[in-house]
């Protein structure tokens, strides 16, 4: 975050907030978090993102004290136990934090990050036309890691099972070290139907956990810990399928 304490006194004008990358990635997890919990109707708190989830998206100390100076987050310590039906925390208003600190957005902070988003899609969006001229000079054609060209239209990701490793044009998007068995199933059915845009719900029945909320989660993991930031997941709105995107 630079200098943006004088420009969020204005957190209607969001354009002139000099939110940097660091920060903008953790609003994105804060936001899907909090759009999780309205999603299933789940207390906030459930969906807590634990601190270091935003400090390794590159967040800083002083961007936490400062979302809870201006309201836009609140905090506390986790004390659940293993098997407890939701989540526990001992809350403070302080800012000093603990490796067991927790973050949600409040209503206001939520307003402020779709505010933030929003402003970055537009500035995105306008900046479309530029990007396609520049594809229209290079035939549309994008250079991956070895150097040598590829079509856009056959531009797929791959998942490679016995590396455990997805790879977009020669680059690993993400590396599994321990087992995740919601996520690799997710990527081999994506795989195994030749990445279309969209795959209905591939996880089995588990009668202990809602599928939505559960789908939501994988979803939300997937797009975590990414080595190279080339792949979004998303779901379909319903909780009944998973689309994904090149970013």
């Amino acid at each position: 975050m630079d200098e943006t304490t004088h420009a969020a006194d204005h957190p209607e004008d969001p354009t002139r907030l000099l939110i940097d990358d660091n920060l903008y990635a953790a609003l994105t997890l804060l936001r899907y978090a909090y759009e999780c919990a309205q999603d299933t109707h789940a207390a906030l708190w459930d969906f807590a993102l634990e601190i270091n989830e935003l400090f390794e998206v590159g967040l800083t100390i002083t961007d936490l004290r400062w979302l809870v100076v201006k309201g836009f987050v609140e905090h506390g310590g986790e004390i659940s136990t293993y098997g407890d039906p939701h989540r526990s925390f001992t809350r403070s208003e302080g800012f000093n934090f603990l490796t067991t600190t927790c973050v949600i957005l409040t209503e206001k902070g939520a307003a402020f990050a779709c505010q933030v988003l929003q402003a970055a899609a537009a500035t995105n969006a306008a900046e479309e036309p530029r990007a396609g001229a520049r594809e229209a000079e290079t035939d549309g054609e994008i250079p991956p890691a070895n150097g040598e060209t590829q079509p856009k239209a056959t531009l797929k990701p791959h998942w490679d099972p016995a590396r455990r490793e997805l790879s977009l044009a020669g680059r690993i998007v993400k590396k599994f070290h321990v087992p995740a068995g919601n996520q690799e199933m997710i990527l081999s059915a994506f795989q195994e139907e030749g990445w279309p845009e969209y795959i209905d719900d591939p996880l089995p029945g588990n009668h202990n956990i809602d599928p939505k909320t559960r789908l939501n989660d994988a979803v939300y993991r997937l797009n975590r810990k990414q080595l190279t930031l080339l792949i979004r997941f998303h779901t379909n709105g319903t909780g009944t399928g998973v689309l994904w995107s090149l970013l």
